[in-house]
């Protein structure tokens, strides 16, 4: 028999829940919650581009999560549709073993 695959059905579900955790936790803190008044700094100039930078950087984020959930999301719909192909095949396989199915490799001739 050749070497085939194997899919992991348990760890492609927990895999989408790790990253839906991971971007439950991300999304509770803004990264602009980080900066702090601008006079803090010393200078005007300084706070400033603090302030800009968090911006950009929770727009980074914000994009991150955004493809994180249809990683999540693709991860959830492939163990499903590897779980319902093998439901279908364990079906088709029993039956040809208990007498209720065809048998696929019987001749057609």
């Amino acid at each position: 028999m050749s070497g085939g695959f194997k899919v992991d059905l348990t760890a492609l579900v927990k895999a989408a829940e790790g990253v839906n955790g991971t971007i439950a936790d991300v999304s509770t803190d803004q990264v602009s919650g980080i900066v702090g008044a601008q006079d803090s700094y010393g200078n005007d100039s300084l706070g400033g581009t603090v302030s800009d930078f968090c911006s950009r950087w929770q727009i980074g984020v914000q994009n991150l999560c955004t493809d994180a959930s249809q990683v999540a999301s693709r991860l959830a719909l492939s163990a499903a549709a590897y779980a319902k192909a093998e439901k279908k095949n364990v079906a088709a396989v029993s039956g040809v073993f208990q007498g209720g199915g065809t048998d696929p490799a019987a001749s057609q001739w």
